[in-house]
């Protein structure tokens, strides 16, 4: 885990102990042969603790209750409530489902965890979809107990997600991964990713989105990059 070793004493034994729990209670599961080591467990359950760096008391995804890895990319049919509507298959780095387990690849999990800055991290995306669905839906807002701070969440992540649709139908560069496009639950799980995995550049391009996540999150990442 990159990010790991520009974390201070208290962060990494936070991360530590994150791993150590997740390792131990979730129920992990190798697919086509795939043999879950430690080495696979620490890695992803380590990323994921990154994400709790910022909360007073250990949290450890409790509702996750299964973590799935395949060797690589997830061949997978287009589904749309569990009915095949398409015969043309698509390859994943990684699947959340609401209230179910969570899916990797491998290859793309250790690469993202690997090489920080690149703006990839397969596993930060997926719990943050985790996050965002605590509530019931994986709509783009997560729990938030402020008033004030669900409110300026939703002017200022609206708005940039249609500023990223104009931006994309007009041919002009977008600010973030124009996969963000795809609805505002995706537009969440991009910001996240980037906000952990490469936090100047968010910063540079959508500040506002980086504020509301160094707020929520409570943490600010651009720390461990020092």
């Amino acid at each position: 885990v990159g990010q790991y070793r520009s974390l201070k004493s208290s962060q990494q034994a936070r991360v530590r102990q994150c791993a150590q729990i997740m390792a131990a209670e979730k129920n992990w599961e190798g697919v086509n042969g795939f043999e879950v080591t430690d080495e696979v467990k620490l890695t992803i359950s380590a990323t994921a603790g990154l994400l709790t760096l910022g909360l007073e008391s250990p949290f450890y995804f409790d509702r996750v209750e299964s973590i799935i890895v395949y060797p690589g990319p997830i061949k997978d049919r287009q589904l749309t409530r569990g009915f095949l509507v398409s015969h043309e298959s698509a390859y994943y780095s990684g699947q959340a489902w609401q209230g179910g387990p969570l899916i990797f690849s491998w290859r793309n999990s250790l690469c993202g965890s690997r090489n920080p800055g690149d703006g990839t991290n397969v596993v930060i995306h997926e719990f943050i979809h985790h996050i965002d669905g605590l509530d019931g839906e994986m709509g783009g807002t997560p729990i938030i107990s402020s008033e004030d701070l669900r409110t300026r969440w939703n002017t200022v992540f609206n708005r940039r997600y249609n500023e990223l649709l104009d931006d994309l139908h007009s041919n002009r560069r977008p600010l973030i991964d124009d996969y963000a496009a795809t609805s505002l639950a995706e537009f969440f799980a991009v910001a996240g990713e980037s906000f952990f995995d490469s936090p100047q550049r968010l910063m540079e391009n959508l500040p506002d989105v980086y504020d509301l996540l160094r707020e929520y999150f409570d943490i600010d990442p651009v720390d461990f990059q020092n």
